[in-house]
C-alpha cells in the first residue's frame, strides 16, 4: 500500500470486515479501526458493527466529530434506526454513558407532500438524551436537519435529512454502472466482476487519496490521516 492511501478492510478469509466503515492498519492483518480514525482511540475497544443493512433508501446521515474530532457518520434510513451501544444496533456508539439500546429515529416520507419527517425516542436510556439544548422525556419528539442531538454524556451528533426532490436530485437515465470494480485488484488480487452492483452497500469502498484532514488539506503520515 502506499502511503497516504486507504482502502476497505479485508478479513484473513478474503472477505469484508462487517463494519461498512473500518479501516485497515498498514499491515494486511484484518484488524478493525473506529470509523474515520486511522488510530484506535486511547482505552476504547475496537468498533465492530453487526446490525444487519436493510435496502430502504438512506435518506439523511448522524454526523459526529465526538470521539477524536477527525469525524464519523452513519446513514439513516426510511423507517426505524436504533442507537446505543449494542452490536444489533443500526447506529453503535461506543462510549460508556451510552446505554446498549439508547435511542430510536424514525424517518418517514409523506405520500403527499413527499416531505421527510422524523423523530426521535428514548428507548429507557439511562443517561438521557437532548435536542440541541432540550431535555428528552420517554415520549416522541420531533427533530429536523441541522439539529444537534447529544446521546448519554459525550455523543453529539449533527442530523442530516436529505429531501431528494428539494435539492433536484434524480435518477440518471443513462446511468451505466462499472460492474468490472475490483477492490482487491489494486492489492494483487484476481480480477471479479460484480455484476449486483447495490449503490447502497458499502462494502468494497475505494479510496483512491489519502484521508483530507479538516482544513482540507492532504493528511500526510501512515493512512494519510493527522490528529488535531
Amino acid at each position: 500500500m502506499k502511503q497516504g492511501e486507504t482502502f476497505v478492510n479485508v478479513n484473513g478469509n478474503g472477505g469484508y470486515d462487517s463494519n461498512p466503515y473500518a479501516r485497515m492498519s498498514n499491515s494486511f492483518s484484518g484488524e478493525t479501526y473506529v470509523p474515520g480514525m486511522q488510530e484506535k482511540a486511547a482505552g476504547v475497544e475496537e468498533v465492530t458493527n453487526n446490525a444487519s443493512m436493510d435496502n430502504t433508501p438512506v435518506v439523511g446521515f448522524l454526523y459526529s466529530i465526538s470521539r477524536q474530532g477527525i469525524g464519523e457518520y452513519w446513514p439513516l434510513h426510511l423507517g426505524k434506526n436504533t442507537i446505543g451501544r449494542a452490536a444489533t444496533c443500526d447506529i453503535q456508539l461506543r462510549e460508556m454513558s451510552v446505554s446498549d439500546l439508547h435511542a430510536s429515529i424514525s424517518i418517514k416520507q409523506m405520500k403527499t407532500t413527499h416531505k421527510l419527517i422524523a423523530s426521535i425516542r428514548d428507548e429507557g436510556s439511562k443517561n438521557g438524551i437532548y435536542i440541541n439544548k432540550d431535555e428528552l422525556d420517554y415520549d416522541s419528539h420531533s427533530c429536523k436537519t441541522n439539529d444537534i442531538i447529544t446521546i448519554g454524556s459525550s455523543y453529539q451528533l449533527l442530523l442530516l435529512l436529505i429531501d431528494a426532490e428539494q435539492y433536484g436530485l434524480t435518477i440518471a437515465e443513462n446511468f451505466v454502472p462499472d460492474n468490472s470494480f475490483n477492490p482487491q485488484s489494486r492489492q494483487g488480487g484476481s480480477q471479479s466482476t460484480f455484476s449486483d452492483f447495490d449503490p447502497y452497500n458499502p462494502e468494497g469502498r475505494q479510496v483512491d487519496l489519502g484521508t483530507v484532514d479538516l482544513n482540507g488539506g492532504q493528511a500526510g503520515g501512515p493512512g494519510g490521516t493527522s490528529f488535531m
